[in-house]
């Protein structure tokens, strides 16, 4: 039984879910799972160093991944760098199936580029579309996203795209690696 560390920064509370979701697969295939919200848990180094493998899950807000997934990874990037390490993006691209993968994702490919950390799998996973829930702002700011990348602009909408399969077959991955 492997022990793994699952950190997660959630906006709205989908990345969350596929937190706790994630988990759930991993402790069904035997592993002993610790998750840690980025935003109310303080990261202690002797949590990372306990665990055979990590896992960063981080929600993308214009563009940028979550303040504090990018302060974690920065800060304890030479722990992680010794040990297994699963980096995934939650992001609304991702609901278009191509745009999971390294090749073809460019948050992916920025992200990689900021945190040459070296992991063994980074994956791009749908997130929710929640327009009655964003503010004003953020409302139109996610239009104005959804309008370049051709996608629902409909203010009345609330899309989840997160594909669960995809979540499970994560699961048992990143179960092969440790």
């Amino acid at each position: 039984m492997a022990k793994i560390a699952l950190y997660f920064v959630s906006q709205d509370g989908q990345t969350k879910k596929i937190a706790h979701t994630l988990s759930n697969h991993l402790t069904n295939l035997s592993h002993q799972v610790t998750v840690f919200d980025l935003k109310s848990n303080a990261v202690s180094a002797s949590d990372i160093e306990a665990a055979d493998l990590v896992i960063v899950l981080a929600a993308i807000r214009y563009g940028l991944h979550l303040k504090p997934a990018e302060l974690f990874l920065k800060a304890n990037g030479d722990k992680l760098c010794k040990k297994p390490l699963v980096m995934l993006s939650v992001n609304l691209t991702a609901r278009k199936p191509h745009k999971r993968s390294i090749e073809h994702s460019v948050y992916l490919q920025k992200w990689l580029k900021r945190h040459p950390l070296n992991p063994k799998i980074v994956r791009a996973i749908a997130g929710k579309l929640d327009y009655p829930r964003y503010r004003f702002f953020d409302r139109f700011m996610i239009q104005l996203i959804m309008r370049i990348t051709k996608g629902p602009t409909d203010p009345s909408l609330t899309i989840e795209y997160t594909d669960w399969d995809q979540v499970k077959e994560l699961a048992e991955e990143i179960s092969l690696l440790v």
